[in-house]
């Protein structure tokens, strides 16, 4: 498929637009939040071309399609209107499910947007700290301080970025929110809170603190917001809101959080802090061992997002995080592992797949070797776990710690774990954490894991060459232009030109000679190419994919080959509509341009088997002048 015909399909699949609250996309996944997840055809998008799995997670339908991620989700987005209103789909979506699922769904929504910025800006500082321990800067010179600022910016100023994040999360105004985020690290009060200096506010002590590359007070704040700026809607007339609900919303909130809301959250940021590193100084190699041995598994269930506070925290109030340190090399285990796999296997398509997951694995992006190579083939996933387990117990050991930032997996993480005394015995000890997770991994999977062989090649296969092709009607019906159809995706033309039929009969018979191309699990669609190059999508009603394969039996299966007039499928027209479902076909030429013309030849009429009512021009194959697509 396309990317364009694969995002109509995923969409299709997840139950159409009218299904969807929101979305978003990470690294390698669309992150859908549904209406229903249970009108989403999870199976047939497992099988999807272009498509690595389907995960369920926090609140989330999560489509995993690897690096291609931003390409898809580019073209999903005009299929779903546009925008979406994601302030008011959160809320809904957040009405169900688990406490655990809105715990991680917060958690993601707080953190998602930034972590990019923050992975680099680590990425940044770790690189700064690899030159001045090598001397070729100096922490004095104009290059490494304007280097350094850029860096050391979100960390810094964390409290305003966060605060916006926080807003959008917490359905208020994120510019209010940052602006609270402002006070907490105005300069004043950094300037008060160094030189002790003592403040009241209205006669009330306040406890200065360095809220400074803080998380936990600006989210408390934000939350606050919330709840003051719903109650102030609730009460002030809407033609004073626009200034006065900022206004007041600043001077409650502001105080509040210097007050009350920072001294505690600071506290209880400094216990979690204190704890966490408490429970791993009792036995950091076994809390290695086991932690890097289920990592990857706590990320294809979306557990992972729960540490990333944790993380984050630890910085804040530390300096430092050991826990990354013990699951960074769990990437590595993965690496290894692919890396077997792809020596070992026979299969070309499968090393290919496999050589390009190693390769994002070695950059820090383990889905596509998750997802392609190593689950499903479960022993080089048990593999690569053992292998990151020995790795997380050496980094345990060796007292390996993350500095001053948040570190992506992969080669341009490692100079974030440089602390300030340069190359010492717990770098090292986290490098050669690394090497024996790919060591282990690599050798693990080339003695036990399967050879991927090349499976059976269909012996079936269709000569085509790009011609002049006609496309007899594959239905008994009316015919209508693309334009009436009650689907925006067919309706405007964005999957390619073509025409729809109002079925009498519930055959679905071959349009031309040609071979099938595609049979989809719910059996509601077929794709067909013809040996003049058409390549034609046959749409069985509109939404049907919810009937998951109900009242639809398909007579062919994919690579077919087919003659005009073969009986391709047959379906109940009587029952999908009282299942409540649309019967109209939609009849599309998806790769349409590829002609210099395709053209409708039977629109308003009934047509029966057979009848021509598509045909396509290829450009200097016909001294017929080439002719518009029309409409009647």
């Amino acid at each position: 498929m396309s990317d364009k015909e694969l995002a109509a399909t995923i969409v299709e699949l997840v139950g159409g637009k009218e299904n969807v609250n929101s979305l978003v996309h990470c690294v390698t996944r669309l992150r859908f939040k549904l209406k229903d997840e249970s009108a989403a055809n999870t199976d047939a998008l497992k099988d999807l071309s272009g498509v690595m799995t389907v995960v369920k997670s926090g609140g989330q339908y999560q489509v995993v399609i690897g690096d291609k991620v931003d390409d898809i989700y580019n073209e999903v987005i005009p299929l779903l209107g546009g925008t979406l209103d994601n302030s008011e789909s959160t809320e809904e979506s957040d009405n169900g499910g688990s406490i655990w699922n809105k715990a991680v769904a917060l958690l993601s929504s707080l953190f998602m947007p930034v972590l990019g910025v923050l992975a680099a800006s680590g990425v940044l500082k770790g690189l700064l700290a690899l030159c001045t321990s090598a001397g070729w800067l100096t922490d004095k010179s104009g290059t490494y301080m304007i280097l350094y600022a850029a860096s050391d910016a979100i960390f810094y100023f964390l409290p305003i970025i966060l605060g916006f994040s926080a807003g959008n999360t917490f359905k208020t105004n994120p510019y209010l929110t940052a602006v609270i985020g402002g006070a907490l690290v105005y300069p004043t009060l950094v300037s008060a809170y160094n030189a002790k200096t003592s403040l009241t506010f209205l006669g009330v002590p306040v406890i200065l603190m360095s809220y400074v590359q803080t998380l936990i007070p600006i989210i408390a704040a934000a939350w606050l917001l919330s709840f003051v700026s719903k109650y102030l809607k609730q009460y002030l007339p809407k033609s004073l809101q626009m200034i006065f609900v900022p206004l007041l919303s600043l001077v409650i909130v502001v105080p509040a959080s210097f007050l009350i809301v920072g001294p505690i959250t600071s506290m209880l940021s400094t216990w979690l802090a204190n704890a966490v590193l408490w429970v791993y100084g009792i036995a950091p190699v076994i809390a290695g061992f086991i932690l890097a041995g289920i990592w990857q598994l706590a990320v294809l269930l979306g557990l992972h997002w729960a540490f990333i506070p944790i993380f984050l925290n630890n910085i804040a109030t530390k300096g430092y995080d050991p826990i990354d340190a013990m699951l960074f090399c769990t990437v590595f285990g993965q690496v290894g592992a692919a890396l077997a796999m792809t020596i070992k296997a026979k299969d070309h398509k499968f090393k290919e797949l496999a050589a390009s997951a190693t390769l994002s694995g070695i950059l820090g992006i383990s889905e596509p070797i998750i997802y392609g190579v190593t689950i499903p083939h479960k022993k080089s996933f048990i593999m690569a776990s053992i292998g990151s387990a020995f790795g997380g117990a050496i980094a345990g050991f060796s007292s390996s710690k993350m500095y001053g930032g948040f570190a992506p997996g992969g080669i341009f993480g490692i100079p974030m774990f440089i602390g300030k005394n340069g190359v010492d015995s717990s770098f090292i000890g986290f490098l050669l954490s690394l090497v024996v997770a790919f060591g282990v991994a690599f050798v693990l999977s080339m003695l036990f894991a399967e050879v991927v062989k090349p499976k059976p090649v269909a012996q079936k296969q269709l000569s085509v060459t790009l011609n002049n092709g006609k496309v007899g009607s594959p239905l008994i019906g009316h015919t209508i232009p693309l334009s009436a159809v009650k689907d925006d995706v067919f309706s405007t033309g964005m999957m390619g030109k073509g025409l729809a039929i109002l079925p009498e009969k519930g055959e679905v018979r071959a349009p031309f000679d040609g071979q099938v191309v595609s049979v989809f699990p719910t059996k509601h669609a077929i794709g067909l190419k013809s040996n003049t190059g058409i390549e034609l999508l046959i749409h069985i009603g509109l939404d049907t994919v919810n009937l998951k394969g109900e009242h639809f039996d398909a007579n062919v299966q994919i690579n077919d080959l087919v003659k005009a007039g073969d009986i391709l499928e047959k379906f109940d027209i009587q029952s999908i509509q009282d299942a409540g479902y649309d019967t109209t076909v939609p009849i599309i030429i998806t790769n349409t341009n590829d002609f210099s013309a395709v053209k409708t030849n039977s629109l308003g009429v009934q047509v029966g088997f057979g009848d021509e009512i598509l045909s396509t021009t290829v450009a200097n194959k016909s001294s017929e002048k080439d002719e518009s697509f029309q409409q009647a």
